[in-house]
């Protein structure tokens, strides 16, 4: 057992906020979520074409016969493309996200007098 004072709930009181953090506000508005856009957008186009090539009876017999008699050499060249591609995907989306932060750093450092100012 230990000697430490109780107190009854009704006592405790909740700790206070000082005002001026409670009162800053977020004024850039909300996040876009850059990678999510340029992901979906990939995979629709990636569905898309799916679609175009097996949305006919020819073309699906030609997709399988050149599965079919594919030979290493090219299937690894065309595995390194689309892994390549993803990496370059991702590339760009993390290019977005760092230029909306840049433009959000930008707009936080101006003054009033600066941000309505007009060119």
């Amino acid at each position: 057992m230990t000697d430490a004072p109780t107190t009854p709930l009704d006592d405790l009181e909740p700790p206070t906020v000082d005002e001026p953090a409670a009162s800053a506000r977020r004024t850039d508005g909300p996040r876009t979520r850059w990678a999510a856009i340029v992901w979906g957008l990939t995979f629709a186009a990636i569905a898309a074409a799916g679609y175009g090539v097996t949305s006919s009876t020819r073309a699906t017999a030609t997709l399988i016969d050149t599965v079919a008699d594919a030979q290493i050499g090219p299937a690894v060249a065309i595995g390194l493309l689309v892994i390549g591609g993803l990496v370059a995907i991702a590339g760009v989306a993390g290019l977005l996200r760092a230029s909306q932060r840049s433009l959000a750093t930008r707009r936080l450092h101006q003054s009033t007098h600066e941000s309505t100012r007009q060119t």
